[in-house]
């Protein structure tokens, strides 16, 4: 099993906050930062720092939930700079130093600032690459930087970072099973082993479909066939998501199933679970839904393990590229020193 390198981290996170310095003294104007999903913000203080000593203003964009925006925690936590805001209404004319906003925000915003960094790492974003250089570019002043903080880079021609592991170990890498069941009408006899495996484990499962309608379809055959594996089997749609009792419930719960369409609900609760995403071929999906999937089974820490199962009839582009993303960040963490056997 790969461990993490706790000494070798710190040195790797030193030496990007040094790399991110030098590139702000350089006359380039675009970074990127490439990581795994839901890593630290942390090496972005210095860089903030710098600029509002110098009474420059920065805007960092999240679409974290206001009260868990990780970059304000860790201003509070590593300085005593406090003049900054975070910006909840759209049209809210900030005088700070440091404005703190989402990407939804952050378009009816008519000024411009000197650094503006984007975090595409803490939440997941439902905007593709072409609308955030768009909206860096109307925010950046002409002589300004920007940062990109993403699993993969979206600038052409610009320097970039790598930083392929947080604080709790590897991300997680996909798994496929192909099957010519269809899964709307059947539970295919590996997935049933899987689900049976997953309990005696002691993990929830969760089974990630598309829609509504395969949801029900899914919770109908399940209940029948998995009814003598647990007692606990619930079906949850996102029509349900301002009703979250029923779903908090489940998470409770020690030896349950959740068949859900509600991608926010798994990547905000899915701890000490397992995943399978069915009709993982289902052109609705895409491989940025199964890395950021991948990286929250690590969002308890670095003894909880989880695995993710992508359950389709055909391997498709989207789940090849997940695949080679996530190999390609534990690869490189190991090639760093990141991780050790």
């Amino acid at each position: 099993m790969l461990l993490w390198n706790s000494t070798n981290f710190i040195s790797k996170m030193e030496q990007i906050k040094s790399e991110i310095v030098k590139w702000n003294g350089s006359g380039e104007h675009f970074l990127s930062i490439i990581s795994v999903p839901y890593n630290s913000s942390e090496f972005f203080i210095d860089i903030i720092i710098t600029y509002v000593r110098q009474n420059k203003n920065v805007i960092y964009i999240t679409d974290e939930k206001p009260n868990r925006v990780s970059i304000i925690k860790n201003v509070k936590k590593y300085t005593d700079f406090r003049n900054y805001a975070y910006i909840k209404k759209e049209g809210n004319d900030m005088n700070c130093l440091l404005e703190v906003c989402s990407f939804h925000s952050a378009l009816k915003l008519e000024k411009k600032f000197q650094l503006v960094i984007y975090d595409d790492i803490n939440s997941f974003s439902i905007y593709n690459k072409y609308e955030v250089v768009n909206l860096i570019d109307r925010l950046t002043y002409k002589q300004g930087k920007a940062i990109v903080y993403s699993i993969e880079n979206i600038f052409e021609n610009s320097r970039e970072l790598f930083f392929p592991i947080g604080r709790e170990g590897p991300i997680v890498e996909p798994r496929t099973i192909l099957t010519r069941f269809d899964m709307n009408k059947n539970i295919p006899f590996v997935v049933y082993d899987y689900l049976k495996w997953s309990l005696s484990e002691g993990k929830k499962a969760i089974i990630y479909v598309p829609d509504e309608f395969k949801a029900a379809n899914v919770y109908s055959y399940t209940h029948n066939y998995c009814k003598n594996l647990c007692k606990n089997i619930l079906c949850y749609t996102k029509k349900e998501e301002s009703c979250k009792k029923s779903v908090s419930k489940f998470f409770e719960m020690k030896d349950s199933i959740l068949i859900t369409d509600s991608f926010k609900q798994i990547i905000s609760n899915g701890k000490n679970s397992n995943i399978m995403v069915y009709f993982a071929d289902n052109m609705d999906f895409n491989y940025k839904e199964f890395v950021y999937l991948c990286g929250s089974m690590k969002r308890g820490g670095r003894n909880v393990k989880g695995e993710v199962i992508l359950v389709a009839n055909l391997e498709t582009k989207d789940m090849e590229k997940a695949g080679d993303i996530t190999r390609n960040f534990n690869r490189e963490a190991w090639d760093m020193g990141l991780l050790k056997i």
